[in-house]
């Protein structure tokens, strides 16, 4: 596949039915994972790696893929590295997109699709794969797009020695158990926690001078719960807070509460207080366990002295021994 191949397109809309993302304009950056999920990555880049070894004692590598979670969690970002690391085009298809309102030309998109990417060697990324591949048994689906879902799996069945596919879904829940067979890799992706969240943050600040260690450990334990795009989106925000307020007079935590706050309608995964006052803040993060904030993390953070802190630090701790 060269670049400026002609990519098929709906005939109903003439809407590009995927896009094609060529090597070297492929810039894709492995997403930050936990352990599991980076094992499992591995695992998949090594068996594609030594095919050749595979084929000779009768196996062939894992070509099918799906990658579910959370949305913004890393799942279009890895799709993409993936095929970056194989140094092929990646044929990118949101399914939602082929849907057409005629459902007969749905079926038909599929099969475009389907036939285009078997012409080439490539990875063929099914993004919003739930869009289509609904549980046929869902009393509130008409019969043609059961019949859809029964054309997405005979092209999925066509393709399976063919080229490399990775679906993406949101929404693992809608899939038919039929689409859970035809891929050999199943890769659930959750949202990041604190090791993931602090390698995101201090991937996103990149060694900037405008921003601490104390504000990075605020916004792993403000993001409790968020995906990995939200906690990027916060350290942006919060970067570009502190270069346009530079004369605030606004403590950090202040600030980075409220960028916190306008990234998503929700602190985390629970709901937090909004804290009364500052002293309601500090005893949080004094009795957090999975991130530790010194004393001089929590005096720069709410802009008051070392001394003042101590004393605020030694009542909570006080206050829990009795309680």
């Amino acid at each position: 596949m060269a670049p400026g191949v002609p990519v098929p397109v709906d005939p109903e809309s003439a809407a590009p039915l995927a896009t094609v993302v060529f090597p070297e304009q492929n810039d894709a950056q492995q997403p930050v994972f936990n352990d599991a999920v980076t094992e499992t990555v591995r695992s998949l880049t090594k068996e594609w790696e030594h095919q050749d070894q595979l084929f000779e004692a009768g196996l062939h590598p894992s070509l099918t893929a799906l990658l579910y979670g959370p949305p913004g969690t890393g799942k279009t970002s890895l799709a993409l590295w993936l095929a970056k690391e194989l140094r092929l085009p990646a044929v990118v298809a949101r399914l939602d997109g082929l849907i057409s309102s005629l459902l007969g030309t749905t079926a038909r998109n599929l099969g475009t699709l389907f036939s285009f990417a078997n012409r080439y060697d490539c990875v063929l990324v099914l993004d919003e794969f739930d869009a289509i591949a609904k549980l046929r048994d869902d009393p509130n689906e008409v019969g043609e797009i059961k019949r859809v879902v029964n054309a997405l799996l005979q092209n999925m069945d066509t393709r399976a020695m063919t080229g490399i596919t990775l679906g993406l879904t949101n929404h693992e829940t809608l899939l038919d158990p039929a689409v859970w067979r035809r891929f050999e890799v199943q890769v659930p992706i959750p949202v990041p926690a604190v090791p993931e969240r602090t390698a995101i943050v201090k991937a996103a600040f990149g060694g900037a001078a405008d921003s601490s260690d104390a504000e990075a450990k605020l916004i792993v334990w403000m993001t409790d719960g968020f995906s990995g795009a939200e906690v990027t989106t916060v350290c942006q925000k919060w970067r570009k807070r502190r270069i346009v307020d530079g004369t605030s007079t606004a403590d950090p935590a202040q600030l980075i509460m409220q960028v916190t706050a306008s990234t998503a309608a929700r602190f985390g995964s629970a709901e937090r207080p909004e804290w009364p006052n500052r002293e309601a803040l500090i005893a949080d993060l004094v009795r957090s366990v999975d991130v530790h904030f010194s004393q001089a993390d929590l005096a720069h953070l709410c802009g008051i002295s070392t001394k003042t802190v101590g004393r605020l630090v030694s009542k909570i701790q006080s206050e829990d021994s009795d309680a």
